[in-house]
């Protein structure tokens, strides 16, 4: 239970650590920049959200999205799913299990929330942020596996 505990602790502060960025130029600016570092939820389940619910709604997205990802690798470390690589908390590991996220949250939980398929009801390039940010989330969770794991992680 503690490893399924720290793996959704990790994804998640490796996601909030990622959307420092957007979360200190968005308080600087109060809501009135271009949504350059995030995509535009512009409404959710059929209600038009305003500037500063825009930023929230992607900022929890966004960090329950990171949570899940550790959380679910560290399932598929426990239950021995790594398929291509056998090597838990490796890079390769977790950027194949990133794009493989990547996929499922862009064909069912983007759809859920009434974003479309890789969210393209809400713009273009929006599979492409979604891939880096995904991307990012696996190379990030490895750098705080390698800097932060105790002994009693899974091996």
């Amino acid at each position: 239970m503690n490893d399924y505990i720290l793996g959704t602790a990790i994804g998640g502060l490796t996601a909030f650590a990622f959307s420092i960025p957007a979360i200190v130029l968005e308080t600087i600016n109060r809501f009135k920049l271009p949504n350059a570092l995030y995509f535009d939820v512009k409404s959710m389940w059929g209600k038009k959200l305003e500037k500063h619910e825009v930023f929230l709604v992607a900022l929890l997205i966004h960090l329950v999205i990171g949570s899940l990802f550790g959380l679910v690798y560290v399932a598929f470390v426990k239950n021995g799913w790594l398929v291509f690589t056998h090597s838990p908390y490796s890079v390769a590991s977790l950027l194949i299990f990133a794009f493989g996220s990547w996929i499922v949250t862009g064909t069912t939980i983007f759809p859920a929330l009434g974003l479309g398929l890789f969210g393209r009801r809400e713009g273009r390039r929006v599979w492409m942020e979604m891939l880096a940010s995904h991307m990012i989330l696996g190379g990030g969770m490895w750098l705080l596996v390698r800097y932060y794991q105790p002994f009693w992680f899974v091996n």
